[in-house]
């Protein structure tokens, strides 16, 4: 792989994670066919200043600090879980179909903005979010044990 990329699956075993249990947990998901990928500038600008990677249909794109981080062996758990719930978005947008995923994911951000939420309370209470950020600590936490 280039400098600029890697595959998930390198991230999970250097951070620990069983493989075996991603893969009852997100069986739609190969880490190793997932390209992650430094998001380009112009694609980084439209990220909020707290997110670190976004998932699309056909690999996970970071800020170039994750990509360091990985390429320099610093904190492979924490890189580790990023992956796992960035692989989770995927495991969604498989489960649900593109539509579908969007659809949910944009439906509970506006709902929860109407309600009054800010944006960062709104975008941590969208259910795909909270399933992601569930299934990174209960995968990392299972990956931790077998060590």
């Amino acid at each position: 792989m280039a400098g600029d990329s890697f595959m998930a699956r390198d991230a999970l075993v250097a951070g620990g994670i069983d493989l075996e249990t991603l893969r009852a947990v997100l069986p739609r998901v190969d880490p190793a066919h997932v390209t992650v990928s430094v998001a380009p500038r112009w694609f980084r600008a439209l990220w909020g200043k707290r997110i670190a990677a976004v998932c699309m249909a056909w690999g996970i794109y970071v800020r170039p600090e994750v990509m360091a981080r990985h390429r320099g062996g610093a904190d492979p758990a924490r890189v580790a879980h990023l992956m796992v719930h960035e692989l989770t978005h995927l495991e969604q947008w498989r489960r649900l179909g593109g539509l579908r995923h969007a659809l949910q994911y944009v439906g509970d951000y506006l709902r929860l903005r109407v309600a009054g939420r800010r944006h960062w309370e709104a975008y941590r209470a969208v259910r795909l979010e909270v399933e992601a950020r569930q299934t990174a600590r209960l995968v990392t936490s299972i990956g931790s044990r077998h060590e």
